[in-house]
């Protein structure tokens, strides 16, 4: 403990003299601090509390940031991420200990006329604190941007699978993007997790992910295939067209296994009249009893976006593969002045079944937030802190 306050009253310091020759030769320095306390109950009769210190500082294209976690039995976690910005090239390394080593993630990338070219180098735990056990994985990337709105992105794992958490675990660009309102309730109120891919024994070909993405004169259409060590694994297609007065945009999808069989589809339905957003998403999905029919209704969803006198209401219904109700989110978000405020409210079949409340104020420089969740048996989790940047 005593040694992890040296390091931070040392990183603090080093910042601090950092900041005064960046100020001497406008070398385009910036830091930021930030503390996150967090209560939660644990049930029948305790409760624990964690505290997230965040540091980091930029430089001239050198940026270095360390995250820290401690709970009520001590050190929980740390963080460390160093990168290096040389315009054509950006190198960065990451670093992590839960508490023990945890994973090791080295990364180079190159672009040059259009071209990205990239490696990721892991070396990870991939057992646990009892039995640790270590393993290691590389991600090979290639992504070009042509003309035409065309695209094209291969990832190559050896070692390493779930290679679409690297695309922010996009399986499909198109419907991500027209599907943001429900994105944007499901993160409202939440900190956006980091996704890894994952490290598995041996270091032998484990995946492949091709995409090839078109948006061009209205036209959406992608795919994306995964192939593993026994061959083709899985392709999703997008088609769809968009209309920009109004401004209505509609896709289809459909998912084939490796057998080339239908295992799920959907048609999404998007249209934006000024400030008011209406998306309608429907899914199908391979019955899990065998039919004459290859797919059959799965669900869907309704949501809503609007304003009224600056405050943004967004709202999304889920219906079962029965088309009964499963799921309301209702989103509530203000600005007034210096102050933010959300709301997000979840019902469900059984009625109330969560609520979520943040509230955040910033001046100079300082940004002051609170995060609360609750549901109808009492508080859940208390988050309270505080960001400063220079």
């Amino acid at each position: 403990m005593h040694r992890m306050c040296a390091q931070g009253v040392a990183l603090v310091a080093l910042l601090l003299a950092v900041s005064g020759v960046a100020a001497a030769g406008d070398l385009g320095f910036s830091a930021d601090i930030g503390l996150e306390v967090t209560y939660a109950p644990v049930p029948p009769a305790s409760y624990d509390i964690t505290s997230d210190l965040t540091l980091g500082f930029a430089i001239s294209g050198v940026g270095l940031v360390s995250e820290t976690e401690f709970s009520l039995a001590g050190f929980s976690s740390e963080c460390m991420t160093i990168g290096v910005d040389l315009g054509a090239v950006r190198i960065a390394e990451e670093i992590r200990f839960e508490p023990y080593f945890a994973w090791n993630d080295l990364s180079f990338n190159l672009s040059i006329v259009g071209i990205e070219i990239g490696m990721d180098w892991i070396f990870a735990d991939i057992g646990g604190p009892q039995t640790p056990s270590y393993s290691m994985g590389t991600v090979f990337r290639l992504a070009s941007s042509v003309a035409c709105g065309f695209s094209i992105t291969s990832l190559t794992g050896f070692g390493v699978v779930d290679l679409v958490n690297l695309l922010d675990g996009i399986d499909a660009p198109f419907s991500h993007e027209l599907l943001c309102l429900f994105d944007h309730l499901d993160a409202l109120c939440e900190d956006e997790a980091d996704l890894d891919v994952t490290i598995v024994d041996g270091f032998y070909f484990e995946e492949e992910l091709v995409r090839l993405e078109v948006d061009y004169l209205g036209m959406m259409a992608s795919n994306t295939t995964w192939f593993d060590a026994y061959g083709l694994a899985k392709m999703l297609f997008e088609l769809g067209y968009r209309f920009d007065d109004p401004s209505l945009r509609f896709l289809t999808t459909m998912t084939l296994d490796g057998s080339f069989g239908i295992v799920a589809a959907g048609f999404i339905l998007d249209l934006e009249i000024e400030t008011v957003r209406f998306t309608s998403d429907t899914m199908f999905a391979a019955p899990t009893v065998p039919t004459l029919i290859p797919i059959a209704f799965d669900g869907q969803r309704f949501g809503v976006s609007f304003q009224v006198c600056g405050v943004l209401v967004t709202s999304a219904t889920d219906f079962d593969e029965a088309f009964l109700f499963s799921q309301e989110l209702i989103g509530i978000e203000a600005a007034i002045g210096p102050v933010t405020f959300a709301s997000l409210t979840t019902f469900d079949a059984g009625g109330f079944a969560e609520q979520r409340v943040c509230a955040a104020v910033a001046f100079s420089g300082v940004v002051l937030f609170t995060h609360t969740e609750f549901d109808f048996t009492g508080i859940e989790l208390v988050t309270f802190g505080f960001h400063f940047v220079i």
